[in-house]
């Protein structure tokens, strides 16, 4: 029987090996991970401890007889008293818990509303005055599914392409006060890791997100280091053997000026008890060697970018809009109550990435009070006063100008040109191409400019020079942002389709077929193109022609 109950601990101590190494608690009793772990580990214990005895199981077969004169037998609990250890022990674990539980409730909301209120202190600005002006050639315009869509077309431009996808981080940040997605490549599956980790990850994907331009970085030495890693390689699994006590967040893939990778996990601690988790400052991995750094909040490197994350600016900047009065006037009253809306995005200033929202009240509708700028490295929060339209009434009414197509709006960009506020909105087809742009004033947002071009759109309503932009938009529409290659040549032969609801003009010649697709936007003479016409036009994808012209004979 001993050989049973060595087994039987053998067991528990695998169960909370693997529990630890798949969750990775810090040993710290100020974060409930920890206190999680030891009360389920405590509790196999104590079942392990009411079970068993020191010569075996706590059971015994008894034998009864049944309602048919059968004899059947079942097992029950042996008899006696429980020792005093499990008794103690069962006893720790329920104060445990009523503690725990107690310290739950009694720094919740409901009892310190104000406290919460002033974690953070919010300065009140103009925004024609304060607000900064948008410089074009630092706008952020890329969202994260464009970004992908750019930077994934770059990934058969690798070796062992098979081998690797791209992460789907692709982390807003500044390189050089410039705005950009970066995201590492990754191993595709547990057999690619195992084949290819020795050699590492030697590139990552980095996204102008004014431009559109897009770069896959090789690497003077590989990354060892990453998400996709497995064992001690695993940033989490690495930073948390190395910190087996610090309370630190997943880490994020960032790179500083000179393209260099890292890891950037932000250490925390709680605010209130156990509750309310804070960034108290940020350890800081090289994604190559795997050395780290500790640093506290003021002595952050200027090149991180995200110390603090959205759920944690967004819940703070609420908890101070919400419970300046307590509690209960949230329930009843609601005097002074506000609350950011449902929607944020990131604007680059400098070399810093800030995120903003909107302001409104309790019983919001599509308006809102002002803006909210969040300094994503310092937390520095400013209330920027203008009354406008929410972001969801923005993208609504973008929307309804080309309601005709269908197109989907995508999250604005607040914009500021000529001390006026203004949204930006990309316009997605059904594929998730932006097929176009709209303008939309912010105080006003009945007032829309639409415009396929980008360049052309800023420079209509703002009369600002925005030839900065002109190659974002092929980009955002899947097309490449390489050489354009211009064809030239004579019509020998031609014939004509129709594919989806579209005319597509087929011309022969030099020996390649041509595709010429008609839209709102062709030429009028396409319809009378015949044999023995000179074209011009720029070569896309599947050799249709762009930007077609048939060339006058001298």
């Amino acid at each position: 029987m001993k050989k049973w109950i060595w087994l039987v601990w053998f067991l528990l101590l695998v169960e909370v090996s693997v529990y630890y190494w798949i969750n990775l608690p810090p040993f710290n009793v100020m974060s409930m991970a920890f206190w999680l772990f030891a009360l389920q580990t405590g509790g196999l214990v104590w079942l392990i401890l009411l079970f068993t005895t020191s010569t075996g199981p706590r059971f015994e077969r008894v034998t009864r007889m049944s309602g048919r004169q059968r004899q059947v037998d079942s097992f029950q609990l042996k008899g006696g008293t429980l020792s005093p250890l499990t008794r103690y022990l069962g006893r720790a674990l329920l104060a445990l818990m009523l503690i725990l539980g107690l310290l739950l409730v009694i720094h919740t909301r409901i009892f310190r509303a104000k406290d919460y209120a002033q974690v953070v202190s919010v300065t009140e600005a103009d925004f024609k005055e304060d607000f900064p002006e948008t410089d074009i050639s630092k706008l952020a315009l890329l969202d994260r599914t464009s970004a992908e869509k750019i930077g994934d077309t770059y990934l058969g431009t690798i070796d062992k392409v098979s081998q690797f996808g791209i992460s789907d981080d692709y982390r807003q940040i500044t390189i050089g006060e410039q705005p950009y997605r970066v995201s590492p490549l990754e191993y595709k599956n547990f057999w690619k890791w195992l084949t290819n980790h020795q050699d590492g990850i030697s590139y990552y994907v980095k996204v102008n997100q004014t431009t559109g331009k897009a770069e896959l970085v090789k690497l003077k030495e590989s990354m060892h280091y990453s998400d996709s890693e497995y064992f001690l390689n695993d940033t989490m699994r690495h930073l948390r053997f190395k910190y087996p006590t610090v309370l630190f967040g997943k880490p994020s893939f960032e790179v500083d000026d000179e393209g260099n990778p890292y890891y950037i996990a932000t250490e925390y601690a709680p605010k209130f008890g156990l509750s309310s988790q804070d960034p108290i400052g940020v350890i800081v991995l090289n994604a190559v060697t795997g050395e780290t750094q500790r640093y506290q909040l003021e002595q952050v490197p200027d090149w991180v970018d995200r110390v603090f994350s959205a759920d944690n600016v967004i819940t703070r900047v609420n908890d101070h809009y919400t419970y300046q009065k307590g509690f209960w006037n949230t329930i009843f009253s609601q005097t002074g109550v506000k609350k950011t809306t449902d929607s944020y995005n990131y604007i680059a200033i400098g070399s810093d990435i800030y995120l903003y929202t909107e302001i409104t009240s309790a019983t919001a509708d599509s308006s809102n009070l002002g803006f909210i700028l969040v300094n994503m490295r310092t937390r520095q929060v400013t209330n920027y006063k203008l009354a406008s339209a929410t972001e969801s009434a923005a993208q609504a009414s973008a929307e309804g100008e080309v309601q005709e197509k269908g197109y989907e709006a995508t999250a604005p960009s607040l914009v500021k040109f000529a001390d006026k506020a203004y949204y930006l909105v990309s316009l997605k087809d059904d594929a998730g191409l932006v097929k176009t742009y709209a303008l939309v004033d912010a105080e006003d947002y009945q007032q829309v400019t639409v415009n396929n071009d980008l360049a052309n759109l800023i420079a209509q309503v703002t009369g600002e020079d925005a030839s900065s932009l002109s190659s974002l938009s092929s980009s955002l529409t899947g097309e490449s942002t390489a050489e354009t290659i211009i064809i030239t040549g004579q019509v020998e032969a031609l014939g004509t389709q129709m594919i989806s609801g579209s005319t597509v003009y087929y011309i022969s010649s030099s020996g390649k077929i041509y595709k010429v697709k008609a839209t709102e936007d062709s030429i009028d003479q396409l319809p009378f193109l015949k044999v023995g016409d000179q074209f011009s036009g720029e070569l896309s994808k599947n050799n249709y022609l762009k930007n077609f012209k048939i060339i006058e004979s001298e």
